[in-house]
């Protein structure tokens, strides 16, 4: 009989793919190409040694059981959708399921472990909306605060503080203004450089402040930006100092333009198995460019229960929607919102050169998934198959479903 207590995780999975099916673009899953003069080889098991549990956290025979069902579930996965990447399952902060699968370099043929570094795109976006309610807490800055404030000749009127961090400023992606105008395309850019080219070039906006919601990395590229104007050091060292060392994530960093060396950083791939490589928008923060691992990650979701980093009066402005739910999604301060079984789930999908990412907070059950991928294929999607073997597997012992408990390298 699978114990009830952990059944949200069930509800949590499903979700994930209720949101790639929102969120994702879909690409082809067919047989890969051949690049480089090498073959994606099937991933291959390996035996890693299971982690040391105090007592109060060892597995019981039910999560045992779940885990190797989940177990089994990404091994098809890898074999089936060529799914490359690691994952954490966890309820409470225990860890109820980890693993590796596949490769950091398609080359080279290394194995992914636990201490592989992904970029995580625009999971990233969570870690911006954090420093800037840090300085509002601080007194330092308002939600209400124009950009004029901090950038005095900024172009776009009636643009706040808030509106950047829910997406409802309007602004024109500057992405495609760099891509169009920039003539040195191989020396990294900066936020800084990129708030002077909106001044410089005042490209038309999208519509008017504050009319609708419509996403984009503009509005975090600008959060960075002011964090920078408003605590004096870079985007990079905030966070550092702020959030990651003292949240003990030793093996979460963001890409600096300087410092191009990632010692366990692993290589992006497109779906055709190119590699992605740099370009000069990597130097661009705060709306991507953080690299972590699985177990860091882990670190960051259970501060966020407590007031670590931030009350938890300040942090729900994060989790309430700003926007006008559609398609009962929304959009919070960093956070993705959806409905799921009458409640609102937490979460951020990535997707940067190569890599994918996403994280998953049911803060009701306190259950998180973390998936990290170094070859988009947008093959997390397919959970949904999980989800349906979980619930016959409840459906059967007359009861709810538990995820549960194992770590596994492949």
């Amino acid at each position: 009989m699978v114990k009830k207590h952990i059944y949200p995780i069930v509800l949590t999975i499903a979700a994930v793919s209720v949101i790639y099916a929102f969120v994702g673009s879909t690409t082809s899953q067919g047989k890969p190409e051949k690049h480089e003069g090498f073959s994606p080889d099937k991933p291959k098991a390996i035996a890693v040694a299971m982690p040391k549990l105090k007592d109060s956290m060892a597995l019981n025979a039910s999560e045992q059981y779940e885990s190797h069902k989940i177990d089994s579930f990404f091994h098809a996965l890898s074999k089936r959708a060529k799914f490359n990447g690691n994952v954490l399952v966890a309820h409470s902060g225990k860890v109820l399921y980890k693993g590796s699968f596949g490769v950091s370099n398609y080359k080279t043929k290394d194995q992914l472990s636990d201490s592989s570094e992904f970029q995580l795109g625009s999971v990233s976006k969570q870690f911006t909306a954090v420093a800037v309610m840090m300085l509002k807490e601080q007194g330092k800055l308002d939600y209400s605060d124009s950009i004029q404030k901090f950038y005095p000749d900024f172009p776009y009127k009636g643009i706040t503080v808030g509106m950047l961090l829910a997406h409802r400023s309007g602004l024109p992606n500057y992405m495609y203004l760099c891509g169009n105008v920039c003539k040195d395309q191989k020396t990294p850019m900066d936020n800084q450089q990129v708030v002077q080219l909106l001044i410089e070039r005042h490209p038309p906006k999208y519509f008017p402040a504050n009319h609708k919601f419509e996403y984009s990395n503009t509005n975090y590229c600008l959060l960075a930006a002011i964090t920078e104007k408003v605590s004096g050091v870079s985007f990079g060292e905030f966070l550092r100092y702020k959030i990651f060392m003292p949240l003990g994530m030793n093996h979460t960093y963001i890409y600096d333009k300087a410092d191009t060396l990632i010692p366990n950083c692993v290589t992006g791939y497109n779906a055709n198995y190119k590699k992605a490589g740099y370009d000069f928008l990597d130097g661009v923060t705060g709306d991507k460019g953080i690299y972590s691992t699985t177990d860091d990650v882990l670190k960051w979701d259970q501060a966020l229960y407590t007031d670590k980093l931030l009350k938890q009066s300040t942090l729900k402005e994060a989790f309430t929607p700003h926007s006008r739910w559609m398609n009962e999604h929304n959009y919070g301060y960093g956070w993705r919102l959806v409905i799921f079984d009458h409640d609102t789930l937490v979460y951020h999908d990535g997707w940067w050169h190569g890599f994918n990412a996403a994280f998953m907070r049911d803060i009701k059950g306190k259950n998180t998934i973390i998936v990290l991928s170094n070859h988009v294929n947008w093959c997390i999607n397919q959970s949904r198959d999980l989800l349906t073997m979980l619930r016959e597997e409840s459906e059967e012992d007359g009861g709810t479903t538990t995820a549960s408990v194992r770590s596994t390298r492949n």
